[in-house]
């Protein structure tokens, strides 16, 4: 039996959604006229945040403070979804964080933590959603976000990679499993994101983070979140940086030389310096407001457009000076003809 796409406005529950990517597919599906959504994150304030937001675009909200490394957390989000709104069509797991520096230089727990965030988190929401979408004849989609981290090693992001492409590998098996079923289970695979990461990742480089431009508008990760509720697909990937996956299969050993040396240079070389500390890996950061946009590598693409505009100048005058020369030597020829 092939999962079939979702009709009229479907109750979605999304965790992570008070913060990046999350926010910005609740948003999004808050926009359908009808639209029910149910909020999942750790900080009640942001959760209640975002809500308001996603209410003032009209759609009935449901809020739950949970943490997607808790596995009876996920069950009670499912079964307050399932009473407030009868029925869950879509769940978007969308809850992460990242983990940046040196592997040994990061304490052992940290990165356990990351782990049971990243993949676990996946893993438990969607447990709790099949145990309700296993029993509807019309199934349901699960969209898990992944990372371009997911599909190509990430020096100096270890256990961030291990997560993702525990992710990976989790949705590829599992949508496998349900070929025969109404479930759909989709990954989507951005590249770096400009969402307020740069305030909740766990930093241990020395130096303030710095995305590796172009940076992806969330609200574009999010439109291909939701358009894979009405068209399920296998994979969706975003991001100019999906195209270092073709040097890593033909040469990977020097592919990932090249990557290690260029990641040292841009994080742990580059960028003003900071003193690590932990982000929101362990606990969430109630000082901050729901926000879909984090300003982040906002100097990097200013100096990237400033590059381009550079080049742009300098092929535009290369031009002018070019069609001078030609309208020069066309009026030196017509002298010459003349006389």
């Amino acid at each position: 039996m092939a999962a079939t796409p979702l009709t009229g406005n479907p109750v979605a529950v999304v965790t992570g959604g008070s913060s990046g990517i999350g926010l910005a597919v609740a948003q999004r599906l808050s926009q359908r006229p009808g639209a029910r959504v149910v909020l999942a994150a750790r900080a009640e304030s942001t959760l209640a945040d975002a809500a308001e937001r996603c209410r003032a675009l009209g759609a009935e909200v449901l809020t739950h403070a949970a943490d997607v490394a808790d596995t009876a957390a996920m069950d009670a989000l499912m079964r307050r979804a399932v009473e407030r709104f009868g029925r869950i069509d879509a769940w978007i797991n969308a809850a992460g964080t990242s983990l940046w520096g040196p592997f040994d230089h990061i304490p052992a727990e940290a990165h356990e933590r990351l782990i049971r965030t990243n993949l676990l988190g996946v893993v438990h929401g969607t447990h709790a959603a099949l145990q309700h979408m296993r029993g509807r004849a019309s199934g349901g989609v699960v969209v898990n976000i992944a990372s371009i981290s997911g599909r190509i090693p990430t020096p100096l992001a270890a256990s961030y990679t291990a997560s993702k492409y525990g992710v990976a590998g989790f949705t590829d098996a599992l949508r496998d499993e349900l070929s025969g079923t109404a479930i759909a289970v989709c990954g989507v695979y951005p590249g770096f994101v400009d969402s307020p990461t740069q305030h909740r990742s766990a930093n241990y480089t020395g130096r303030e983070l710095r995305p590796v431009p172009p940076v992806l508008d969330p609200d574009e990760v999010a439109a291909a979140v939701v358009a894979l509720l009405d068209h399920p697909r296998r994979a969706v990937r975003l991001g100019w940086q999906h195209a270092a996956a073709l040097p890593y299969a033909l040469a990977p050993d020097s592919a990932g030389r090249a990557a290690a040396r260029a990641a040292e240079h841009w994080f742990l070389h580059s960028g003003e310096r900071r003193a690590d500390d932990a982000g929101a890996l362990f606990a969430p950061r109630e000082d901050l407001p729901a926000a879909v946009h984090g300003a982040w590598g906002l100097p990097q693409r200013r100096e990237a457009r400033a590059a381009a505009l550079g080049v742009l100048g300098g092929a535009a005058a290369l031009a002018a000076g070019v069609l001078g020369w030609w309208l020069a030597s066309g009026a030196r020829r017509g002298r010459a003809d003349a006389a």
